[in-house]
């Protein structure tokens, strides 16, 4: 097609017409196809300049803005309270005695039984081959538990070395729902490992730790394995970690084993890593040393991160250069578990054998606060959870009971809120729905000895008898009266009064 040509191009299959008036004309124009059959005031509509049509658009909007100024008023308002009113957090009503914790759901007595019981009962729902009959036929505990970051399921860990998904019914997450009895939780899948699960975390995926394999990262949709990091020593060994845990933006999984931190990117799955030594070297008294034993990031995004050590110690850490900032010592046995406040300035940390969980000042003194008395004197791990406002902490204790404790309060001798009969054994954890605050979430059961009636007396097994025990192995959730209240930030007036 030449195009020097003066003649006018004409479309015959869509009857469309190029207006080539519109080219010579200085005022800037929309490029317009004119249809053939378009009525004369189209037409005139569409001859118009952009400008003209643009203002004559504009005008009409204007007509409708147009508001009342009462009603302009009272929507400026709104806004206004919205913008003060910018958060909302659940507040726990332990005072009033007429509102009692309600159970929402249990697992009932289906894990009351043997790791091989159990093992035979859901060989459908784990993802490899289970030969129940090539197993440590022991009481399969409850270990631990953990909310899902939507807080719609849990995941938990028990002693036959696999961690199931509990999806939870969507009736459980109303707050005003009323049930005549429990929902009974069942599960649908589950993961087994070769060995013990020291630890797992969510993100969100689910990530399994086991002894002397590598970090496996699962697909808690699929049950699928998306990706393993391997520790490996100098000696060519696969080292289990016996921590591990997700930086605040999910980028890298930080693993504790002994005298290391060992850092991998979670877009980088094999062996390539970042080793941080804990200790110079082998025979000194710098650093931290000792099994790093649990691991938490500061929510304040200080960049800050402890890690607990069974040597009695607990480091504090640069998380730019993986520094050791602080130390904290004076502890008398190994620390199982650290957890910062919601504002970065404390830190709370519980031991094995030990009926208190510490809670540290490291922005000033780095001493010990105060203490909460919690009965704990078993080397089994009890794990605490601090509410989304970071007033409440709770946790389990070997009396099967779930504890709620004030740690908003100044100086107080009594912060015990609250606590509730929750299992017949010892109660391993108790974990705060981080969408839901209402919901919490606790898990019981613990090693069973027998001994051998070959070599007890008949006095023997009469006194035995007497001191049987409770096997309670269940998982349950709760829900805590309590309602919403609102939060503002302050505001510029309030920050000069």
């Amino acid at each position: 097609m030449d195009c020097n040509s003066d003649k006018k191009n004409v479309y015959n299959d869509s009857e469309i017409q190029f207006d080539q008036q519109q080219q010579q004309q200085n005022e800037p124009r929309v490029l317009i196809a004119k249809v053939d059959n378009v009525s004369a005031e189209e037409e005139k509509i569409l001859d118009q300049p952009m400008s003209e049509i643009a203002t004559d658009q504009i005008e009409k909007d204007q007509d409708f803005v147009e508001m009342d100024p009462q009603t302009k008023s009272e929507q400026e308002q709104q806004e206004e309270q919205q913008q003060l009113e910018t958060y909302q957090l659940y507040a726990y009503d332990f005072k009033d005695n007429e509102k009692t914790c309600q159970l929402l759901g249990s697992t009932g007595t289906r894990y009351n039984t043997t790791v091989k019981e159990t093992l035979e009962q859901e060989k459908s729902i784990f993802q490899q081959k289970v030969n129940p009959s090539h197993v440590y036929d022991g009481n399969n505990h409850f270990r631990n538990a953990k909310w899902s970051p939507d807080g719609c399921c849990l995941l938990s860990n028990s002693s036959d070395n696999a961690i199931r998904l509990f999806n939870l019914p969507y009736e459980l997450l109303d707050q005003q729902t009323e049930l005549s009895e429990p929902i009974d939780l069942t599960t649908n899948f589950g993961v087994r490992e070769g060995e013990a699960i020291y630890d797992f975390a969510w993100f969100p995926s689910m990530t399994s730790q086991v002894r002397d394999h590598p970090v496996h990262l699962w697909d808690a949709c699929t049950g699928d394995l998306r990706a393993s990091y391997s520790i490996i020593d100098h000696r060519e060994r696969f080292i289990g970690p016996n921590v591990l845990s997700f930086n605040l933006d999910g980028s890298r999984i930080y693993c504790g084993y002994e005298n290391m931190i060992e850092i991998f990117d979670v877009q980088r799955p094999g062996q390539a890593s970042q080793k941080i030594p804990t200790i110079p070297q082998k025979r000194t008294k710098e650093g931290q040393k000792g099994i790093i034993s649990c691991l938490d990031f500061s929510p304040d995004y200080a960049g800050l991160y402890a890690a607990g050590s069974y040597s009695h110690n607990v480091g504090i850490y640069d998380e730019t250069t993986n520094d050791l900032c602080l130390k904290l010592t004076g502890i008398k046995t190994g620390v199982t578990q650290v957890k910062f406040s919601n504002d970065g300035s404390q830190l709370f940390t519980v031991c094995r054998v030990s009926n208190v969980i510490s809670c540290w000042d490291i922005r000033n003194t780095t001493d010990v606060l105060y203490d909460l008395p919690r009965p704990g004197q078993t080397s089994q791990r009890i794990a605490f959870d601090i509410d989304p406002s970071g007033k409440v902490l709770t946790t389990g204790d070997q009396s099967g009971n779930v504890l709620f404790y004030d740690i908003n309060s100044g100086a107080s001798e009594n912060r015990v809120l609250k606590t509730i009969h929750a299992h017949q054994d010892l109660s391993v954890c108790a974990t705060i729905n981080p969408m839901y605050p209402w919901l919490i979430a606790s898990a019981s059961g613990q090693r069973k000895y027998t001994i051998d009636e070959d070599n007890s007396s008949d006095d023997d097994d009469e006194d035995n008898d007497k001191d049987v025990l409770p096997i309670d192995n269940s998982l349950k959730v709760w829900r805590i009266p309590g309602h919403t209240k609102w939060f503002s930030y302050p505001t510029a007036a309030t920050v000069e009064n």
